[in-house]
């Protein structure tokens, strides 16, 4: 589907330019002889002519008048009624052909790029040409709005869980991550949807949960780190028991898994709740609101209240992956 245009042209007569989408054009004409289309970079000026039924022949020319390829084409233009034509743009070739037919009647090579827009006219002082002209409709690019809403929030769950749960990651089927108290913490963890259980690991044990918080939400996003590395917007899952450390956000490969669990800096891994263990692992996802990670922060809970002790004047170089940082890298940086 598109714009179909239909007009006539004169000799001398006012030149409008077309805009071609996906290097393709599809026109009829209906007149006797010397129809002539222009292809240009930018409305104006034209680089190349195709001329169609001049001296009973088919011609690509230059600008200048030089002729680039011709062929003999009797009687190819009609003024009783409109013949087919199309025209292609694709690798540096210009193609002519007719009607449904597969194989162009002519094609020259141009160095030429981005011939864009079309022109139509006619060749002799006193003649016309009535033309049908099929242009696809203009296909804007979309433009990207930065995501908004949709910030990571603690639902209580129910007798099911909550619209907009985050899928945390799988485990014979998919997991979703929640917070329960336990023995004075607050602690971050997995949410089994065949069993209708939670489960989080504490004291090198996994522990059964029944009440429980699930996240949900979307605009966040996980990154990948390592040890006690904590970036920037980082979501707080809750707090450990001894001197209420912020506990954050995360998943680790494990056993062809990928579990959801808790983040403790100070342990300088991620625990995740696995097979009625508490296994910690070094290299892990964190999960993130989509700021900028500019230093590395970490936050420690005294009453109610999120302390940030940013690292001042580090980097954490995005480029490289977690594996790559060594243990002379980490002193050196942190």
């Amino acid at each position: 589907m598109g714009d179909v245009y239909e007009f006539t042209t004169w000799s001398k007569h006012q030149t409008l330019f077309y805009k071609i989408n996906n290097n393709a054009l599809v026109f009829n004409i209906k007149g006797e002889r010397n129809a002539a289309i222009g292809l240009a970079k930018h409305p104006g000026e034209c680089e190349y002519w195709i001329l169609i039924g001049v001296d009973q022949q088919c011609w690509i020319k230059k600008n200048n008048g030089r002729c680039c390829c011709s062929v003999s084409t009797q009687n190819i233009l009609s003024r009783d009624k409109y013949k087919k034509f199309w025209i292609t743009l694709k690798r540096g070739e210009i193609s002519l052909g007719k009607s449904n037919k597969k194989n162009p009647i002519l094609s020259q090579q141009t160095s030429i790029e981005n011939l864009q827009y079309v022109t139509f006219s006619v060749v002799g002082e006193r003649n016309h040409l009535q033309w049908k002209l099929h242009l696809p409709p203009q296909i804007q690019k979309p433009t990207l709005v930065r995501l908004t809403g949709g910030e990571p929030q603690w639902i209580k769950a129910n007798e099911q869980l909550p619209d907009g749960a985050l899928i945390g990651g799988h485990e014979n089927g998919v997991l979703y991550i929640i917070r329960a108290p336990h023995r004075g913490s607050l602690t971050p963890g997995k949410f089994v949807p065949e069993l209708g259980l939670g489960f989080v690991s504490w004291g090198c044990e996994m522990h059964e949960k029944s009440d429980f918080e699930v996240l949900c939400g979307y605009n966040c996003t996980w990154v990948k780190t390592v040890k006690n590395k904590i970036p920037v917007g980082a979501v707080e899952g809750g707090y450990s028991e001894d001197g209420h450390e912020i506990l954050y956000v995360g998943r680790a490969f494990y056993d062809n898994h990928l579990i959801p669990g808790k983040v403790q800096p100070s342990h300088n891994c991620c625990y995740i709740p696995y097979q009625e263990k508490e296994i910690g692992v070094q290299t892990y996802e964190i999960l993130v609101f989509p700021d900028q990670m500019t230093h590395s922060a970490n936050k420690f809970y005294v009453s109610g209240l999120g302390i940030r002790n940013y690292m001042q004047n580090y980097s954490y170089d995005s480029e490289r992956s977690p594996e790559e940082y060594s243990e002379e890298d980490e002193n050196d940086i942190w």
